[in-house]
């Protein structure tokens, strides 16, 4: 049975020209959603939609659900093609004008079969031809969108297409390689330093299923509008632990500024207000330093890092980090450049405190299927390669050398 969407929520729509755009069901204003230059979509109407429902504006301007109809289709064995037929856009015999007066007066079915009707080779492009074609006109001229779960995946395809910068420019399937050479798993511990808007760690906390810590590090800030849209249990947000660099880097973490507790407050004239401040941070500070000895209590399994190709906090991570990662623990990190990872790698596989330490290099690549018509997607601003992952095991290794270059120390 299919789940619809709540207030309070998130959802994901998807027009029919691929487009995403991830929207807050706001429970109290209950505003319509705004796709691109399509009008405003009825709130009401998305709640009450299930996922995976198409909803289409109709020819007098109202919203309204498709039902999905299934045709029964015949294996057909391909002998023609279109070879014959001339590339030289001159088969449309309406103009631009009139298919901009065809589009104000009647609903993008209509237009679409007059684009067919009036093409002088649709009739005869084969079967699968016209299909590809009618699809192509339908996704320009039919306004519909499509419900879609928040999903990890999702929500990494709709960042990764509108702005690559909030999540790093990393790939669903980099995010899953990544969870899964860090052996991402329940009741277990792990480090992450996650700079894609906090993706990364949703991701994990999935997966971990509200058993077992993530102490994510951070520094100036720590984003988690991904984290948040993910519309994660209150489980499985308890597993996540924010800690600062800063306490970690600090000779007493105690009396750094984040873990430092607040001096106390008057109630006099004053008012209540400063004392009900000071009780609130002292509350956050307490659940801090509850966090942070929960680190400090034992090594972690796992150690991931996807750093926005900040070199020197990459650095900074790996001194922090390594030392308590256990024996056996899986470290992966993500980066878009080729030479410092694989400096990394040399030093690692050298060092003799890491084994299986593999850098990879991910290729996708999206494939048209069909009876004698299957090949790749011919689309220019395809991005086949996108980053590297550089993954190890931490092993029982022989103490550095006092004169061993320091990027082999810092892996011990």
């Amino acid at each position: 049975m299919k789940v619809s969407p709540s207030p309070g929520s998130h959802v994901v729509l998807r027009d029919s020209e691929g487009t995403q755009k991830v929207f807050f069901l706001n429970a109290g204003s209950r505003p319509d959603l705004r796709m691109g230059k399509y009008p405003p979509i009825p709130f009401e109407m998305v709640l009450h939609s299930p996922y995976g429902a198409v909803l289409r504006r109709e020819a007098d301007g109202k919203w309204q659900r498709q039902r999905h109809s299934v045709e029964a289709t015949e294996k057909v064995e391909v002998q023609e093609n279109n070879q014959h037929l001339a590339q030289d856009n001159s088969a449309q015999s309406l103009t631009p004008a009139e298919v901009r007066d065809l589009k104000q007066k009647c609903s993008g079915e209509e237009v679409v079969e007059a684009l067919a009707s009036n093409s002088s080779t649709f009739a005869s492009k084969t079967k699968f031809a016209q299909e590809k074609y009618l699809k192509k006109k339908a996704q320009k001229h039919v306004q519909q969108v499509t419900l879609l779960r928040p999903s990890v995946m999702e929500l990494c395809e709709t960042y990764y297409k509108q702005s690559r910068s909030k999540v790093c420019g990393l790939r669903f399937d980099y995010l899953s390689s990544l969870l899964c050479q860090a052996d991402v798993r329940s009741g277990a511990r792990f480090l992450v330093l996650d700079a894609a808007a906090g993706l990364v760690t949703g991701a994990m906390a999935q997966q971990l299923a509200g058993f077992g810590q993530i102490y994510r590090l951070f520094r100036n800030g720590c984003p988690e509008k991904g984290f948040t849209e993910l519309d994660l249990s209150d489980a499985e947000k308890q597993t996540v632990r924010p800690i600062n660099l800063e306490a970690l880097q600090s000779s007493d973490p105690m009396a750094c500024e984040w873990l430092r507790l607040p001096t106390a407050q008057s109630n006099d004239a004053e008012g209540e207000s400063i004392a009900g401040r000071a009780e609130a941070r002292m509350t956050r500070i307490m659940k801090r330093r509850e966090d942070f000895k929960s680190l400090e209590a034992g090594p972690v399994d796992g150690l991931l890092m996807v750093a926005d190709d900040d070199a020197e906090l990459t650095q900074e991570v790996l001194e922090l980090s390594l030392p308590r990662l256990a024996y056996g623990g899986r470290v992966a990190m993500f980066g878009h450049h080729l030479q410092p990872l694989a400096a990394l790698q040399g030093a690692w596989r050298a060092n003799g405190s890491f084994v299986d330490v593999r850098l990879t290099q991910l290729f996708t690549r999206e494939f048209q299927a069909l009876p004698s018509r299957t090949h790749p997607f011919m689309v220019a601003e395809a991005q086949l390669c996108e980053g590297f992952i550089l993954c190890a095991s931490k092993v029982v290794g022989e103490e550095p050398r006092n004169d061993e270059p320091p990027s082999k120390k810092i892996c011990t």
